[in-house]
């Protein structure tokens, strides 16, 4: 079963537009463990300690479909999850290169703060995927 507790989110700046922002705040709500730490810079050195999994959104990264989201952060086991989600400029090649996998969200390009939202979203259907909950009807 997933759990919001072995995930995190880095994200690039801070949310701007109230909409957004509420939008996310409803997640929070039915995940509070989940952890979104919003700052200036990646530290991947602290990311990489105790073999934790670093996967960083990009537009040019492998895209999957929540069930297939779903199976692969449950093959990560008990290792803690980081997403990482850059600005408006992305996040640079070497991160990309670090990260052990570079997730594309849809072939569509977002706003950085929306794609932060749209992740929320496919983080609480893959847990409601790995619990048999209604959430997600295929």
């Amino acid at each position: 079963m997933l759990q919001s507790n072995r995930l995190t989110i880095y994200a690039i700046g801070k949310i701007k537009k109230h909409w957004i922002r509420d939008g996310i705040n409803q997640y929070k709500k039915r995940m509070p463990e989940l952890i979104i730490n919003e700052s200036k810079t990646f530290n991947l050195d602290n990311l990489r300690s105790n073999n934790n999994i670093i996967i960083c959104l990009s537009e040019e990264g492998k895209q999957f479909n929540s069930v297939e989201l779903c199976s692969l952060l449950l093959n990560f086991k008990n290792k803690k999850i980081n997403f990482l989600i850059g600005d408006t400029d992305g996040v640079s090649s070497d991160i990309k290169e670090k990260s052990d996998l570079v997730l594309s969200l849809s072939p569509l390009t977002f706003p950085h703060e929306l794609a932060r939202l749209i992740l929320i979203e496919q983080i609480y259907r893959a847990i409601s995927i790995s619990n048999n909950s209604p959430y997600h009807r295929s």
